[in-house]
């Protein structure tokens, strides 16, 4: 079961980490210097996903000073695989941590480490 459990945190981490870069592209594309509003993809572990989030720029780089987090539409945290939800902004989104293995695989694939 403990197997299972790591295995399934391993592939979510991986799916995530996956919409994280294509979302830093996305940022890094649209930036050209300026502030305010982007929009991303949530960065859940459900591949059928592709809900839209409107942060500003400022919200966007404070999350990814810290390569284990990412954004989700609330509601779309999955805590049965050691995430956990470190920051909620009103209804607009959630910023989730992964820890054990899921940790792991974030940081590995931390597009800008």
């Amino acid at each position: 079961m403990l197997c299972e459990v790591s295995e399934r945190a391993e592939r979510l981490a991986a799916n995530e980490a996956v919409f994280r870069a294509g979302n830093d592209a996305i940022e890094a594309n649209t930036s050209n210097g300026r502030a305010g509003e982007l929009v991303v993809l949530c960065e859940c572990g459900t591949e059928a996903c592709f809900e839209r989030i409107a942060l500003t720029r400022e919200e966007y780089e404070a999350v990814r000073e810290h390569p284990a987090r990412f954004f989700v539409i609330p509601g779309h945290e999955d805590l049965s695989t050691g995430e956990v939800v470190v920051e909620a902004e009103s209804n607009r989104y959630s910023v989730v941590e992964k820890r054990g293995e899921g940790r792991r695989v974030a940081e590995r694939t931390n597009p800008r480490a």
